[in-house]
C-alpha cells in the first residue's frame, strides 16, 4: 500500500499541465507580428511563463472580440493583453498583471484646435478599437465614438475635414505604437494632441476550464519572474517600429 501510495503521489507530482492556445489581437507594442513572429512586451512575458510553467507555447493573432469570445467559450485557451474590467471577474481566471499601458489621442498634422482637459475630446469623432479603451470613453460619456475591430483600420479615417463621412478627427490608441502602427496603415503626417488619457494594466484571462494547477503553475512562474527581475525588463514596452 505505501509503495503504491508513493508511486501515485510521484506521478502527481510529475504530471504536466494541460497546453492552451493564447489568443491576443495587434496591439503594440505590448503584442504584434513581425515578419511572420508574434512578438511585443506582454507577449514576451507570456512565453517566458509559459516556459517556467511547463507549457508549450501556441499563440494565435486574431481579432480582439474573436479572440475575446474564443477564449470565454473555448476549453484550453487564454487571452492577453486584456484588461481585468468588474464585469470581466467572474468571466476567467486571471494571471498577471503581465504588463501596462498607456493611451494617448493623434490627429493629422495641421489639426488646430487645443485640448487641455479629457472633456475636451468629446466634441470630436474619436477612432478607437471597441475593447476596454471603447468602454472607458463610453463610461466618460464621449458620444462620438467610431469603434473599430483593428487598430490599423483607424489610421486612415483621420481626417481634417469635420464632416467627411466616415472620418475621424481623432484617433486614441497605444502611446508608444501610434506613429509606427500609423506608417504602416499608410498614414505619415499625425501628431500626439492629448497625452495619456488612460493608463491601465494588463492581464492573462484564462478560460474557467483551464485546470487549476495550470493556473497556479503560470502564476507561480510570474511569481519567480518578479523575483528575478526578468518581469521588469521584459514588461518594459519600448517603441513600435512597424516592419
Amino acid at each position: 500500500m505505501l509503495r503504491l501510495t508513493m508511486l501515485l503521489l510521484l506521478c502527481t507530482i510529475g504530471a504536466p499541465v494541460s497546453a492552451l492556445t493564447f489568443f491576443t489581437e495587434n496591439n503594440p507594442p505590448m503584442n504584434f507580428r513581425v515578419n511572420g513572429k508574434i512578438t511585443g512586451s506582454s507577449t514576451e512575458v507570456v512565453t517566458e511563463m509559459a516556459k517556467r510553467a511547463g507549457l508549450p507555447v501556441d499563440i494565435v493573432m486574431m481579432s480582439w472580440n474573436e479572440g475575446y469570445a474564443r477564449a470565454k467559450d473555448g476549453v484550453d485557451a487564454c487571452i492577453y493583453s486584456t484588461v481585468r474590467r468588474p464585469d470581466r471577474f467572474k468571466l476567467f481566471q486571471w494571471v498577471g498583471p503581465i504588463g501596462r499601458g498607456r493611451y494617448s489621442a493623434f490627429s493629422l498634422e495641421g489639426f488646430e484646435p487645443k485640448l487641455a482637459r479629457v472633456d475636451d475630446l468629446k466634441s470630436f469623432r474619436i477612432g478607437v478599437v471597441d475593447d476596454a479603451r471603447a468602454a472607458y470613453m463610453r463610461q466618460r460619456g464621449f458620444p462620438n465614438l467610431v469603434t473599430a475591430s483593428v487598430d490599423t483600420d483607424n489610421p486612415p479615417k483621420l481626417t481634417l475635414d469635420p464632416v467627411k463621412p466616415g472620418g475621424i478627427d481623432i484617433w486614441v490608441t497605444q502611446t508608444l505604437g501610434a506613429r509606427a502602427m500609423a506608417k504602416e496603415a499608410g498614414v505619415k503626417a499625425i501628431k500626439e494632441v492629448f497625452a495619456d488619457i488612460l493608463s491601465q494594466d494588463y492581464w492573462l484571462a484564462c478560460n474557467l476550464q483551464v485546470p487549476p494547477e495550470t493556473i497556479r503553475a503560470l502564476t507561480g512562474a510570474l511569481q519567480d519572474m518578479q523575483k528575478d527581475g526578468s518581469f521588469k525588463k521584459l514588461a518594459e514596452p519600448t517603441p513600435y517600429l512597424a516592419p
